[in-house]
């Protein structure tokens, strides 16, 4: 499911709705007739919905039905006007595996590490040895939350308390974890994939593994 942008918004543009996304799915152009979301980042949190003044954002399966085109049209100008870099190359995966495993194995730790592509699905997922079982679900979560949001897991927290993250933790059963080290893979302003770690002493731990993870990315390239 994914929030789409209808005729109303035509009639009368208005930004409101992309004052309070969380993750910038929310777009246009000067010479746009209106506002449109990004279906492949929308998390359906439904705060553009509540604030919309004019009834224009819909849920994709209850637009009416003269609006279904809309569904298209919101899809249309990411297609057009977004930029498509594709996911982390499988390569760049392991190095930021074997950058974030190197840093552990400095400091002590025993950790899993995924890294995802913009969907949020695994390209590559490494667990030390002496890692506990559950740390690769927990990392790949992580990296989840934080391609899914466009801001690092632990960033996430700061929601966390609200009645739509609830709803979408449910939703997602139980994908989102806002924890330290999940890290979003980012190219100018696009989001492509995310790093994440788990198995560190603690929170702050992770994150500097998620760091290293990352800096290994940048010295390859």
């Amino acid at each position: 499911m994914t929030y789409v942008i209808a005729q109303p918004c035509i009639e009368e543009k208005n930004a409101s709705c992309v004052e309070v996304c969380p993750v910038a799915c929310i777009h246009t152009t000067p010479d746009s007739l209106q506002y449109y979301i990004d279906p492949d980042v929308c998390i359906e949190c439904e705060q553009c919905e509540i604030v919309c003044p004019v009834n224009a954002i819909y849920l994709d399966y209850k637009l009416p039905d003269e609006w279904r085109s809309f569904i298209d049209v919101n899809a249309s100008f990411f297609r057009r006007n977004k930029e498509q870099t594709g996911p982390p190359p499988l390569e760049v995966a392991w190095s930021m595996i074997h950058g974030a495993q190197a840093y552990a194995n400095e400091v002590g730790a025993k950790i899993s590490v995924a890294v995802v592509d913009e969907a949020g699905y695994p390209v590559a997922v490494g667990r030390m040895d002496g890692a506990r079982p559950h740390t690769a679900e927990l990392a790949l979560s992580k990296a989840y939350t934080s391609v899914s949001f466009w801001l690092s897991s632990i960033e996430v927290r700061a929601q966390a308390r609200r009645p739509w993250f609830q709803g979408l933790v449910v939703a997602r059963r139980g994908r989102i974890l806002a924890a330290g080290g999940g890290m979003p893979i980012a190219e100018g302003a696009d989001v492509f994939g995310a790093i994440g770690v788990d198995g560190g002493r603690d929170d702050e731990q992770n994150v500097l593994c998620a760091r290293a993870g990352m800096a290994a990315m940048e010295e390859g390239h």
